[in-house]
């Protein structure tokens, strides 16, 4: 047993050591610091007295030793003394008042190396037997007192402060009422009633050890567990157990009693019963012991649970924000809450602000943090939750001074930053705790773990938002642009059908949506949506047909695929224009066109049929004044004759302009020998003119249908046309392959399918803008002697097979004929 004590008494000597050596490293120059390496100290050298009294026989040096522990001893109350002013924040230091009492705990020390505190020693068989002096009352009742009046202190302070401060003076208060408390016992009392056990007495030091730790963790630690929530765990499962232990003997007497024969089997039974049932058991005792006394204690994942299972189901910001700030209003029981929130421009605003009554609100001017604020940045590069005394440890002082001055602007005393995708977002700023209890591991924790799970409630909510809004705006583009829009799903069911489509086809979306779009739509309609679905071919500007009550309305109408969900299925959309009025438009100018046309052929007609006219007019006059002129009658004879021939031309020309395509003959025809034929014809003139020809025709050109002799004429036009416009000579080139065109590409000019493509091109002297829009009226021509019909029926005659013809000149660069003909099947 003394070996045990001696070595005991040692690791206590080294503990205060350590203790007070830590609580000195955390802040050298703070007084409570150094007040606690003292008493640390102090009570090392108690410990090493009391050691030395065990280890001595001798009687001189045992004598010397139990003065000098009972000296080191006297010094402990005035330490406590001193270490509880250090706790009363915003007054002066009583200095005066803690000098007289460590001046009277040194006198007293030096009255203990003297017979004046211990006399005499005796070493008997059972131990080392004291003898005490006069002035040994007066040193107990100094060692009763001071400690007293130092817990009366603390116990005041510990009702009035709040915050760390009050946890702190908790733990002081408790660790020095537990070491005054053992240490009074086996140091003073005992001995008085005569219990004077060396190994009893030397425990004294042991019992200050606990108060040093508790000092230490008190200052060493910030965030400290709540002693509250641990008391509880603690007492609930005491109670449980006393209570099931009670059962079991209670049980296992009355079986012992009533079923002696079966009690093996009995306490079985018992012993897995209450196994199983000790937790259902624990629970209870919890719930009755936080029903009565730790009303203010919450469960941590019980609150985390509920808290995160509610916020699933908001996704409005406004209410979400509002929902925390109130739960954890009500679960930590603080005076207030800010949320604030970054803007656009990085600043933060407060947009959820909630106060406790008679506390004053958030004041306007700071209901705004810029970005460059020290709070905000401190926080982005933390990262964590931040309370107030977490700040102790930042440098500079003026800086510090800075965020603890933040702080207190936005009555704060904790702020938990969320992170959305590595950037934060928001900052929710807590008060103080209505209890005036700092917060706790406990708290910190719940606080650290919701931030995770508000940042992700607040991304899904600004995703629902976001969504929101472009749900809204495109709905709003939707109804109001001015196309139709009907979209359908993989199963040809309608999505959408926004209310220009109503206007265009008639129905009503109502009606429409969710059925098929080929039983609701107009067969010209839905035919082109479900070929683009089926065959995910897109239509374009395509023009149908549509009846609209008694009314025929022309809809031109583009389709196109698009991808509904990731898993590639496919829906299709069709965009709708109304394009009646556009069509009565091109009525009307064709009609005007036609009028001018028709207006501009009488004009020619008249002026080509003039000339020989005022030619025969002429000579008639003459001819009774010349009619014995024989050379006169032959002139007369030669030239009527050309005139009337010319008008006959004339008449000609137009009978075949006006002539129907319903007389033409239609058969099979090779392209390419109608353009040898046409070129054997021009051969003269191409002789006559030094004209040189270059033809290419592609292989497996087709046949087509159409009016052999019509065609010839058409084309023969065409290359009569080039060949007047290279009076100096040049060349002639031509050629012939088949070519695919597809829906769209030349914008309605011609229809989709297989073609044979014809280009003639020249290089003569070309042909200018203005009179390339001419090119093809009825007797227009830039030619002396050009009538101005050839290129006229050229251009009937293609169009009247189906086909196309196009221009492309400049003046000076030749000219380019592009003619497209239907293949034959």
């Amino acid at each position: 047993m003394i070996i045990f004590t001696i070595v005991l008494l040692a690791l206590i000597a080294v503990a205060h050591v350590v203790m007070g050596t830590i609580i000195y490293k955390k802040a050298p120059r703070a007084m409570l610091n150094r007040l606690c390496l003292g008493f640390a100290l102090n009570a090392s050298l108690w410990s090493v007295s009391v050691l030395f009294v065990i280890l001595q026989n001798d009687y001189e040096q045992a004598l010397f030793w139990i003065r000098m522990s009972h000296a080191l001893a006297a010094t402990t109350p005035s330490f406590m003394f001193a270490l509880v002013y250090c706790f009363k924040a915003g007054i002066k230091y009583p200095y005066r008042k803690v000098f007289w009492v460590f001046l009277f705990s040194l006198a007293l020390a030096l009255l203990c190396l003297t017979p004046a505190v211990i006399k005499d020693v005796v070493l008997a068989a059972e131990g080392k037997i004291k003898i005490y002096g006069p002035v040994f009352p007066l040193y107990t009742i100094f060692f009763a007192v001071v400690p007293v009046l130092s817990l009366y202190n603390l116990f005041r302070q510990l009702r009035q402060s709040r915050g760390l401060v009050r946890f702190q003076i908790r733990y002081f208060f408790g660790g020095i009422l537990i070491a005054f408390i053992l240490g009074s016992l086996v140091n003073l009392f005992l001995p008085l009633m005569g219990i004077t056990t060396d190994n009893l007495r030397s425990l004294g030091p042991v019992f200050t050890l606990i108060s040093v730790i508790s000092i230490t963790y008190a200052i060493a630690k910030y965030r400290l567990m709540d002693i509250s929530l641990a008391l509880r765990r603690i007492i609930a499962n005491s109670l449980s157990i006393m209570l099931v232990a009670g059962i079991y003997i209670l049980a296992i007497f009355l079986a012992k009693k009533q079923f002696m024969a079966y009690s093996d089997y009995l306490t079985l039974f018992l012993i897995i019963l209450l196994v199983v049932s000790f937790q259902t058991i624990k629970n209870q005792v919890q719930s009755l012991i936080d029903r009565y006394f730790f009303r203010g204690a919450y469960n941590y994942f019980t609150t985390l649970r509920n808290v995160t299972k509610a916020m699933v189901s908001i996704l409005n910001r406004e209410k979400l924000l509002s929902f925390l700030t109130d739960k954890i209003m009500e679960t930590i029981y603080i005076r207030g809450a800010a949320f604030f929130l970054r803007e656009q421009d990085g600043s933060f605003t407060a947009v959820t602000k909630k106060y406790l009554a008679p506390f004053l609100p958030l004041e306007k001017e700071y209901s705004k943090l810029e970005p460059e604020n020290p709070l905000i940045l401190l926080l982005e590069k933390r990262g964590d939750v931040l309370l107030k005394t977490d700040l102790r440890g930042v440098e500079p002082e003026e800086k510090r001074e800075l965020l603890v001055g933040e702080m207190k602007k936005l009555h704060s005393e904790v702020a938990v930053p969320l992170f959305i995708e590595g950037k934060m977002d928001g900052v929710f700023f807590l008060g103080y705790k209505l209890s005036g209890e700092p917060y706790s591991k406990e708290d910190v924790n719940l606080l650290s773990t919701l931030s995770y799970q508000i940042a992700v409630s607040l991304k899904n909510a600004r995703l629902y938002h976001e969504i929101l809004e472009i749900k809204q705006y495109l709905e709003n583009v939707l109804e109001n642009m001015g196309n139709g829009l009907i979209a359908v799903n993989a199963g040809g069911r309608i999505t959408t059908f926004n209310s220009t489509a109503e206007k265009l086809t008639g129905l009503k979306a109502r009606e429409v949506l969710g059925k098929k779009v080929d039983k609701t739509l107009d067969p010209g309609l839905s035919w082109q949506l479900l070929q683009t679905l089926n065959n995910g071919q897109r239509r374009s500007e395509v023009e149908v047909e549509v009846p609209v009550g008694n009314l025929t309305c022309f809809l031109c109408c583009s389709t196109a695929l698009v991808e509904l969900n990731d898993s590639r299925e496919r829906g299709a959309i069709m965009a709708l224009s109304d394009i009646t009025r556009i069509k009565e438009l091109e009525r009307e100018k064709s009609e005007v066109q036609r009028l001018a046309s028709l207006g501009e052929m009488a004009a020619g007609m008249a002026h080509e049929i003039k000339n020989p006219l005022v030619s025969i007019k002429t000579f008639a006059e003459l001819l009774p004044e010349k009619y014995e002129n024989h050379e006169f009658r032959y002139s007369f004879s030669q030239i009527v004759s050309q005139e009337i021939e010319r008008i006959n031309n004339l008449v000609m020309g137009l009978l075949k302009i006006s002539r129907d395509q319903q007389v033409y003959n239609y058969d099979e025809v090779n392209i390419e020998v109608l353009l040898d034929e046409i070129f054997l014809l021009v051969l003269p003139q191409l002789n006559a003119q030094n004209i040189g020809v270059y033809k290419h025709y592609e292989p497996d050109v087709p046949v087509i249908q159409a009016d052999r002799e019509q065609l010839k004429q058409a084309l023969f036009n065409i290359c009569l046309n080039g060949i007047q416009a290279m009076p100096g000579g040049g060349e002639l080139r031509v050629e012939i392959l088949p070519v695919m065109v597809l829906a769209g590409e030349t914008a309605g000019v011609l229809s989709p399918g297989k073609k044979v493509k014809i280009v003639i091109e020249d290089t003569g002297i070309g042909i200018s803008s203005p009179e390339k829009e001419k090119i093809f009226d009825p007797f227009f021509t830039t030619k002396a002697d050009g009538v101005g019909i050839g290129l006229s029926i050229s251009h009937r005659v293609i169009t009247s097979h189906g086909g196309s013809i196009q221009v492309r000149s400049s003046k000076g660069e030749g000219t380019v004929f592009e003619i497209y003909l239907p293949a034959g099947d």
